[in-house]
């Protein structure tokens, strides 16, 4: 287990979505990265994990960030930047592939004549739908995966849903095909948040959110004072405040731990160029 936190501290994780979602197999994977053993908690949005994190020390969330096809998501930063418990920060964070499978409770794939799927996942898989599945491929359409699975009992052995590896061990179905995406390339990172101190690694990373004032050189004074303290910048990415109007919101990931010395220094130096700034946290990148 990494050096991050105590595990035992942990009581609750709480993530989006349900069972079977990409979440749960982010939650997974951090809980066998760190060794949680905790109560866990799905919930329906992202904001409501970060509510519930705000409110419980002992509690982490997982919820997704960033996705490789539809870009940053901003109900997870809006959220966090909006927190009134500055405590809530960034742990760890991974990046993970959102692989699509076809799974049913028949185990040939030539036998198949049905599918259960929401509309968003058979967008996302229809490449693999038309020419690897019948023609005349009978679709019944549900609200989400968790209503496939369920529903698969209602149908005969022919009828298959979309789901990931998760579904598949969840319902104990079988994988007929995996990676039935369009995109083959598509992957989620993912965030642990909560109250908790972290340790330096090799591998930390600290992220911030900072606006500027509307000053020629702004962003160069925030740039030069990474550069002196020889600190590698690794990702900017400027996005509307919903703060204040007519502002943008710019969030930095840089090399580094807070707790050593020239990273709080640079922290300290650029909070004077800034009109607004939140630390996000020091963790480890896996």
């Amino acid at each position: 287990m990494s050096n991050f936190v105590n595990a035992e501290k942990i009581k609750t994780i709480a993530y989006l979505g349900k069972s079977g979602s990409f979440t749960e197999i982010a939650k997974d994977y951090f809980c066998e990265k760190y060794g949680l053993n905790a109560y866990q908690m799905p919930f329906r949005t992202i904001k409501e994990i970060i509510s519930y994190v705000e409110s419980d020390k002992d509690a982490v969330g997982i919820i997704p960030v960033e996705n490789a096809k539809e870009g940053i998501i901003r109900e997870t930063n809006d959220t966090l930047i909006s927190s009134t418990n500055e405590q809530i920060k960034i742990l760890s964070d991974t990046i993970l592939p959102a692989n699509n499978c076809l799974l049913s409770k028949n185990s040939e794939i030539y036998n198949i004549t049905g599918l259960i799927a929401p509309a968003p996942a058979i967008a996302r898989c229809n490449e693999y739908i038309k020419t690897q599945l019948p023609i005349h491929l009978n679709i019944i359409n549900t609200t989400d995966t968790e209503e496939a699975a369920r529903l698969l009992n209602s149908y005969n052995l022919t009828y298959a849903i979309i789901g990931t590896e998760k579904t598949a061990e969840i319902y104990n179905l079988n994988i007929l095909n995996d990676n039935i995406n369009n995109d083959k390339e598509n992957y989620t990172k993912f965030l642990m948040i909560g109250d908790f101190d972290t340790e330096p690694t090799e591998h930390s990373t600290s992220s911030v959110a900072l606006s500027l004032g509307d000053v020629p050189g702004a962003l160069f004074n925030i740039v030069k004072e990474f550069a002196e303290k020889k600190i590698n910048i690794t990702y900017i990415h400027a996005t509307p405040s919903k703060l204040e109007e007519n502002e943008y919101i710019l969030f930095l990931d840089f090399k580094g731990h807070i707790k050593e010395p020239h990273v709080r220094e640079a922290i300290e130096n650029i909070k004077k160029h800034t009109t607004y700034f939140r630390f996000m946290g020091s963790y480890e990148r896996i």
